[in-house]
């Protein structure tokens, strides 16, 4: 069973294209599908493998997707709306400067999902996700009380990664615990 910490988010499904079951899909970071063994879709709470029979691509953002078993308009409509993602073993690096998704030891945000934060001495929670639906990616923590905290991922507030503890520290600007 496929589980979100495997998983990075690389875009979402737009609309399907055409009537041979192509899918419109926008693409939110540079990822090479000819690396991927397949995508991976949230099918009512399941992350459901789909493996990719073609790409083309649409400009630098775009793709027009064909996935295997998928063949006509209606059902590349049933698979549309849905956040694309890709297996962290299948991406490949590339240029290394997508500063939206790296911290300074080299992860990617969603690697660090499950891992304990401490701020200034202090636990936090745990970064149960990553909301990078806008120009500025978030840490989600959740605290023991069930609260979501959401912190900038940015390389000044980061200051060690324990990856063997699981353990982030941080030193965060005064107040912003408060907004």
């Amino acid at each position: 069973m496929i589980t979100r910490a495997e998983l990075t988010d690389i875009g979402r499904t737009i609309k399907p294209h055409g009537i041979n079951g192509e899918i419109a899909t926008a693409i939110d970071c540079d990822v090479d599908f000819d690396t991927l063994r397949c995508v991976v879709i949230d099918i009512d709470g399941i992350f459901v493998p789909f493996f990719i029979n073609s790409t083309r691509w649409r400009g630098n953002e775009a793709a027009l997707i064909t996935i295997d078993g998928i063949n006509d308009e209606k059902e590349a409509k049933e698979l549309c709306g849905k956040t694309v993602y890709a297996l962290k073993s299948d991406i490949v690096p590339t240029s290394g400067n997508d500063e939206t998704t790296d911290n300074p030891d080299g992860f990617y945000a969603e690697d660090l999902i499950g891992y304990k934060v401490t701020a200034d001495g202090h636990p936090l929670g745990e970064i149960s996700d990553v909301d990078s639906s806008t120009e500025n990616v978030l840490f989600i923590i959740t605290t023991d009380d069930g609260k979501n905290i959401y912190i900038p991922v940015t390389d000044e507030f980061i200051t060690d990664v324990d990856s063997d503890k699981h353990i982030i520290e941080m030193s965060l600007p005064q107040g912003l615990l408060e907004l």
